[in-house]
This record gives structure tokens, sequence and C-alpha cells, in this order.
């Protein structure tokens, strides 16, 4: 949520990953959309598999 808060109010496609003051990575707009998208279809099939006890 928040790197996704981040990305949105910044205009920004990109956020670095720094781990230990470096560098380690970056993360994508393309790969903030794809995580929430993914937590959103496990709540689905949560909520599905209660609905259909």
């Amino acid at each position: 949520q928040e790197c996704m808060q981040l990305v949105t109010d910044r205009r920004v496609r990109h956020l670095p990953v720094v781990e230990a003051g470096r560098v380690a990575g970056m993360i994508s707009i393309g790969d903030l959309v794809k995580a929430v998208i993914a937590e959103q279809q496990q709540q689905i099939e949560q909520l599905e598999s209660y609905i259909h006890r």
C-alpha cells in the first residue's frame, strides 16, 4: 500500500529497494500491480470458499 501511494503521489514508475544502505534492486509499478492483484485474488478465493461451505 505504501509503495503504491508513493508511485502515485510522486508520479514515478520505479522505486529503489534499499538493504543495509545499498540499492538491492528496483520495484516497478507493474510489480506493485501484480502484487495487489494476487492479494485480491487470494481474498476472492477465501470468500468463495466460505460461501460454498
